[in-house]
């Protein structure tokens, strides 16, 4: 549950970026953050999501800077 909410804010926060800077339309992030929550949200790409997503934020966390 923290990984998921952790990805948001920081997906979220990308998204600020981009409508800011020009490169994404208000509408247009509007319709990928309702497309990720369907995408999310169904029964056979939904585990793969958060999976993938989990093992992201695992080899993220490793790294060292």
């Amino acid at each position: 549950m923290a990984v998921d909410v952790a990805v948001l804010l920081i997906l979220g926060i990308v998204i600020v970026f981009l409508c800011r800077g020009g490169g994404l339309k208000v509408g247009h992030a509007v319709v990928c953050s309702v497309f990720g929550l369907y995408l999310a949200g169904t029964q056979n790409i939904g585990p793969f999501v958060k999976d993938v997503t989990a093992s992201v934020a695992g080899l993220l966390s490793g790294l060292r800077l």
